[in-house]
């Protein structure tokens, strides 16, 4: 008699039932994978099996339902692979989502395990645009501290949609206080090193058939470097004369660029000096031809003045310089008319933009359906600052399950492939979304009933053995 079937039979339902248990008692752990014994007969030469083993747990790596949290950091995988994560140098797998930010900047688990990915580079530098650029190998991610600092204007443009039916004007009797000299004006915002916004306005004039001429003015205001009024220790621009009291002076300065100054209110003291008065101050930027086709679209933008065009910009922009004011830098930006348009219709700026931006501060992230880690800043300006890496495995199974509900790497599970959201193998990731345990409660309940008859049946037969090999004993 052999009581070796019966007792592998109660080990291996126990052993089911321990799976059972922590199957239902992960029901409701975010990204937890349901697991289910698997089970070997045993053999040894013989025609009777000598019982039953426990083969191993296998994990279903289906995916949970998607639960919304609202939470800008829970994150859910629709779809394949895995966050992956460092926890004191070791590498963690997860579907758990939860996550939250350190006072370090650092995207991290309920047990602390960081989140890794790719970093936002040339951040903060004036000359160069910032960027994340995925690939290579990831890293922990860690969101910059500092606040986005100013950015001058290096590109702007604007799509004019000019009205053909202007009438014909000279483009040298222009005078922006007097709006019969032009047909139409916008205002257009540039900002210098600083963060400082100035307002460029653009004065549109017709000139001659299929051709406008654009003139900018960029009124100073209290950034002005020069004495707003007129006084013996005045600080006035190069050709600026302040003896010659009220009125408007047009001069260029030693480096070339050209001002218009208004003076009002000034009083004469009798010796050729003027005092009292206020002066206001206009930089001008150069003027410029726009040559439009017979059907009305922009063919080129030049220089009016004959000058030439950089070689380095296309037909339809135009470099324009602006002085420093305030202890800025100056200013060096290309402006774009590219979608201009002449035809029978009114004045309208299309789509006016520029790429410079006042100092602002983080005020909250966000993530992208491909992993992107997105900041938003209180000057209006959203900027990348990481994406997130993902990782997959060709036998998900050969992984090996730690606490905190993650996985590490095996020789059974292979080396992961990594790539990012979206791409590929791997699913979209949605923020605000949690993924919940795909453990099917009722299924359980019905297991843990056949495997506790399981584990009764085979204690009856351990009780028949008994009960059998009593009766041999009993033999006289």
């Amino acid at each position: 008699m052999a009581f070796t079937q019966g007792i592998s039979g109660l080990k291996a339902a126990s052993a089911d039932l321990d799976n059972i248990g922590n199957n239902i008692a992960n029901s409701q752990t975010t990204g937890y994978k349901s697991g289910s014994t698997q089970f070997a007969d045993i053999y040894a030469s013989a025609r009777t099996g000598l019982g039953v083993s426990v083969a191993g747990t296998s994990q279903d790596f289906s995916t949970g339902s998607l639960e919304t949290t609202d939470r800008n950091l829970d994150l859910a995988i629709d779809g394949g692979g895995f966050f992956r994560l460092q926890n004191n140098g070791q590498t963690l797998y997860s579907r758990d989502g939860q996550f939250e930010q350190t006072k370090d900047g650092y995207l991290a688990n309920s047990s602390g395990a960081l989140l890794t990915g790719y970093n936002v580079s040339n951040f903060n530098d004036p000359n160069t645009q910032a960027s994340v650029q995925a690939g290579g190998n990831p890293e922990v991610i860690q969101l910059p501290a500092e606040g986005l600092s100013a950015r001058a204007t290096t590109q702007a443009s604007l799509a004019a949609s000019l009205n053909a039916g202007s009438s014909i004007k000279s483009g040298d009797n222009f005078n922006a206080s007097d709006a019969t000299t032009y047909d139409w004006s916008t205002p257009n915002t540039v900002y210098d090193s600083l963060g400082n916004a100035h307002s460029v306005n653009m004065y549109f004039t017709k000139t001659g058939e299929n051709q406008w001429q654009v003139n900018g003015e960029m009124p100073l205001g209290s950034e002005s470097l020069y004495s707003t009024s007129l006084a013996s220790d005045g600080t006035y621009p190069d050709g600026f004369d302040p003896t010659q009291g009220n009125g408007t002076q047009t001069f260029t300065t030693g480096d070339g660029h050209t001002y218009k100054a208004n003076v009002t209110g000034a009083v004469s003291d009798g010796n050729g000096d003027f005092t009292g008065g206020s002066v206001s101050y206009t930089e001008q930027l150069p003027a410029t031809e726009l040559s439009f086709d017979a059907s009305g679209n922009l063919n080129s933008a030049v220089p009016a003045d004959g000058s030439g065009k950089d070689n380095d910009l296309s037909d339809s922009q135009i470099a324009y310089t602006l002085d420093a004011q305030n202890g800025s830098a100056g200013m060096e930006f290309s402006f774009d008319f590219a979608g201009s348009t002449q035809t029978a219709q009114s004045f309208a700026a299309g789509n006016p933009s520029q790429d410079g931006y006042a100092s602002g501060a983080l005020t909250g992230i966000s993530v992208q359906d491909n992993g992107m880690v997105t900041g938003s800043y209180d000057n209006g300006q959203s900027l990348n600052l990481a994406q997130l890496s993902l990782a997959s495995f060709r036998n998900e199974n050969g992984l090996q399950p730690v606490s905190g509900n993650s996985w590490t790497e095996t020789a059974e599970s292979g080396q992961p492939a990594l790539g990012t959201a979206g791409t590929g193998q791997f699913g979209s990731l949605r923020g605000g979304t949690l993924e919940a345990s795909n453990v099917d409660l009722s299924q359980q309940l019905v297991d843990m009933i056949v495997s506790q008859r399981n584990y009764q049946a085979n204690a009856q037969t351990i009780k028949t053995q008994d009960q059998v090999l009593q009766t041999a004993v009993n033999l006289r």
